[in-house]
């Protein structure tokens, strides 16, 4: 059972409430305008499975807790604009530390700080803040005082539940796509060290040597491919492509499971019989759609393999299919 929360006089669990509906609200948005305006199509935006940002959320709730007494609309505005940005920044600066992956990026923007926080979203936030301690938050916690309070903390146990388990599906697709990216970044950096033999001397000499070295460690090697796909230039990148026979992209369903099996049959048609190679690539659609969720989405260690893979456009055609 929630407990009463004394700072605002309004229980713990009409606050958790309003919570998910900001976070629905910030889901929407970037869902539907923003997906639509920036790339023409809805988008199942956000880190988790169900319709649920909870930055928008957390930043709702931080401007009603911290601004709701500014008088003047003004000084309100800034205020608001200041803690979404801060709050934006931190969360952004905590994921990339935490998984190494760039989530949005406001580089485009004017006024950016590191592409984590522009003018723009600045005084969006700011004025959203601005309508939430002026009338939402105050309409919304007046209509939930009109349900029980046993049922209000019934409903709000209910939803935590299941954003507890929306959360833990969601890290726990995540890590199934690191690893599988792992996976492919290392299967391709032995594919290009057998291929690249055959590739012309100026092109050998951009390569760099850990790439050539068979001795070398795996995850060295893979690394290496994947700074090197990521920064060389379009002309020689599709060269590369040529020569190169790529990793199979995987999807789910009837036709992929065909590819995947004609692949593996040829594939062990051309393995040694002591040591048979088996593809290690295939993604479901709950992973690959991180890269639906966040089209502008930057994996630092990874971003080679999935430009040299066409990653980004095959997730696209997996959910966008005509």
């Amino acid at each position: 059972m929630f407990a009463e929360f004394v700072a605002t006089g309004a229980p713990l669990s009409a606050l958790f409430i309003s919570f998910l509906v900001y976070s629905f609200v910030g889901w929407l948005y970037e869902s539907t305008i923003c997906a639509l305006a920036n790339y023409g199509h809805f988008a199942n935006s956000g880190f988790l499975l169900g319709p649920c940002c909870p930055i928008y959320g957390a930043g709702a709730l931080a401007c009603w807790f911290l601004l709701r007494g500014i008088p003047g609309v003004g000084a309100q505005f800034v205020a608001a604009a200041l803690v979404c940005s801060v709050l934006e920044y931190s969360v952004g600066a905590m994921l990339e530390r935490l998984t190494g992956a760039r989530f949005w990026d406001y580089s485009k923007f004017p006024f950016n700080i590191k592409g984590r926080v522009c003018l723009y979203g600045a005084m969006l936030f700011g004025a959203g803040a601005v309508v939430i301690c002026r009338a939402a938050e105050p309409s919304l916690l007046a209509a939930l005082q009109a349900v029980p309070r046993e049922v209000l903390a019934a409903i709000a146990d209910a939803c935590a539940g299941v954003l507890v388990l929306d959360t833990a599906f969601a890290l726990a697709s995540w890590r199934q796509l690191s690893l599988k990216l792992e996976l492919l970044r290392d299967e391709m950096a032995d594919k290009i060290n057998e291929s690249l033999k055959d590739a012309t001397a100026s092109m050998l000499d951009r390569v760099p040597a850990a790439v050539l070295d068979t001795a070398s460690e795996l995850k060295s090697r893979s690394g290496a491919v994947n700074s090197w796909l990521a920064e060389m230039s379009d002309g020689m990148f599709e060269s590369v492509r040529e020569k190169v026979e790529m990793p199979a992209f995987i999807a789910e369903g009837g036709r992929g499971l065909r590819l995947v099996a004609r692949r593996m049959k040829n594939v062990a048609q051309r393995a040694e019989a002591s040591a048979p190679v088996k593809l290690k690539t295939m993604m479901t659609r709950r992973e690959l759609r991180f890269f639906n969720a966040f089209p502008e989405i930057k994996l630092k260690s990874y971003e080679g393999v999935i430009r040299a893979t066409n990653l980004k456009e095959r997730a696209r055609e997996l959910f966008y299919r005509k």
